[in-house]
Order: structure tokens, then sequence, then C-alpha cells
């Protein structure tokens, strides 16, 4: 079974409440204003629900490569890019996708380009407007031992591993 992320299952459910909306009556228009979204995405869902039922409507898993990304990964990225660079050991004062290229090398082994990388940054930094939860509950996600790995993995200056002195 294929997971479906929890943004396209409200998507699902807002396609679902605009049917319901046309179906006690109201206009495209009205459903689209009221939703958030365009006149024409009411028609298309209308049609397709015309054709295949509520069915039609559902989150379909999406096509393509899988995310080289581990859930666990994500959330361990979450946490990190939450508080600022600084209170991780690095010299930075906030995250550019520069900054999170390099992390993401250093920690998991993973090469992104810079516009990836930015993507990465822009929904961490949209799911901290939507998420109530506090560092600390995001913190517990992981264990001491994770944390601990970050800190000495990310003890650079200016992307550049801090030298031991002897």
């Amino acid at each position: 079974m294929v997971a479906i992320s929890l943004q396209r299952r409200v998507q699902e459910r807002r396609r679902l409440r605009a049917i319901q909306l046309l179906e006690r009556g109201w206009t495209p228009a009205r459903v689209a204003t009221t939703l958030g979204v365009s006149r024409p995405a009411v028609y298309q869902w209308l049609q397709k629900h015309r054709s295949g039922g509520d069915a039609a409507l559902k989150a379909q898993p999406r096509s393509g490569a899988p995310r080289r990304l581990t859930e666990r990964y994500q959330q361990m990225l979450l946490v990190l890019l939450s508080s600022l660079p600084r209170e991780n050991g690095i010299d930075a004062d906030a995250w550019d996708r520069r900054l999170v290229q390099r992390v993401i090398r250093r920690l998991f082994g993973i090469e992104y380009s810079l516009q990836h990388a930015g993507r990465i940054l822009k929904s961490v930094q949209q799911e901290k407007q939507f998420r109530h939860v506090s560092a600390d509950e995001l913190r517990n996600l992981l264990t001491m031992a994770d944390i601990a790995r970050i800190q000495k993995r990310l003890g650079m200056r200016h992307g550049q591993r801090t030298q031991r002195r002897s």
C-alpha cells in the first residue's frame, strides 16, 4: 500500500466537499469562492464525479521516482530547520538553500540541486506555519543519539567542519 500525504488527503476532502455543495444547489462560482479554488477546478471535479463517482475524486499515488529522504530523515530535517543554524553550532544567521543542500549531503549522504534544496526549505517553512507543535515536542521525535549525531556532523563554521585542536 502506498502512503498518501496529509496535504493530498485534505485536497481530496475539498473535492468531495465541492460536490456536496453542488448537490445542495450551490453554483460552481460560489463553491470556488468558498473553497478558495478556481471555477475551472470545480468544473473538472464535477465532470470527474459524473463519470466515476466519489472514487474518481480520491487522491492517487503519485508516479515517478521514490523519495530519497525517508520519513525519518524528513522529520529529522524538520527538527533541524525549525531552529536557527546558530543553535546547532553552524555559523550562519538563517537557513538558505545552499546551507540546506550542504546539511542534507553531510547528514544523509544525499545530493540535491540548489533548486530542490530551496523547495525543501520552503516546504519546511510552510509546514512550520501550519503546524502548532512546540520545539520540545519536535525534538522528542528523535532520540538523543540522533540529536548528538546531528550536532556532531554539523559542527561547521562557514560550511566547513571545525578544526579539532590538539
